[in-house]
């Protein structure tokens, strides 16, 4: 049967490709759609180190009108949970990070980061923020140094719309596509290899 899944290749393309994509069509389409994206960023900028792209980029590719919310709401996310870990570390800095750095007597070699990190944090936060690398670190570090909240927040704002509507118009550029493709525009190839 699992072969028959495979090989299908009514409109649309083989049942399961037609099965992803409806999900993802159901989930871009959707209010609760946009919300999930913001909360599966939130998440991924908290607490969750794997890459939204996963979710977001095919969620663009079937639903490419709906791709620049969709790059939005993935953007708010993301922008909401890289604010709440730069307040969080601020706020319990004086209870966590301080005990640790009396007891390691480490305060020479923070001040010396806190100065670095005030000399270029900007480019700091903003190229760790645009990679793939987990800016959690960043988030939490321009807490603890208590880096400008404003240039933080312009950092992580321009790193990550950088980030979203890139893979926006990567995916929209080059999706259409994969999209045509499993969409069954080029269905007589399947039939043909059947």
């Amino acid at each position: 049967m699992q072969g028959d899944d495979m090989n299908e290749t009514s409109r649309g393309g083989p049942r399961w490709w037609r099965r992803v994509r409806h999900l993802l069509e159901g989930l871009a389409k959707g209010k609760r759609g946009l919300a999930g994206v913001a909360t599966a960023s939130f998440l991924e900028t908290t607490i969750i180190p794997i890459p939204v792209e996963i979710i977001v980029a095919p969620l663009m590719a079937v639903s490419q009108k709906r791709g620049l919310k969709i790059a939005t709401a993935t953007l708010i996310g993301s922008v909401l949970g890289a604010v709440m870990l730069y307040f969080l570390s601020l706020w319990v800095f004086d209870d966590v990070v301080n005990p640790f750095l009396d007891w390691t007597q480490g305060h020479e070699e923070f001040d010396q980061l806190k100065q670095r990190f005030h000399e270029g944090g900007f480019w700091l936060v903003f190229i760790i923020s645009v990679t793939p690398a987990p800016m959690q670190l960043a988030a939490l570090a321009a807490g603890a140094t208590d880096y400008s909240f404003w240039m933080f927040f312009t950092a992580i704002f321009l790193s990550r719309a950088i980030r979203y509507y890139g893979l926006f118009a990567i995916v929209h550029l080059l999706g259409v596509g994969y999209v045509r493709y499993f969409a069954g525009k080029k269905q007589k190839k399947w039939q043909n290899s059947a």
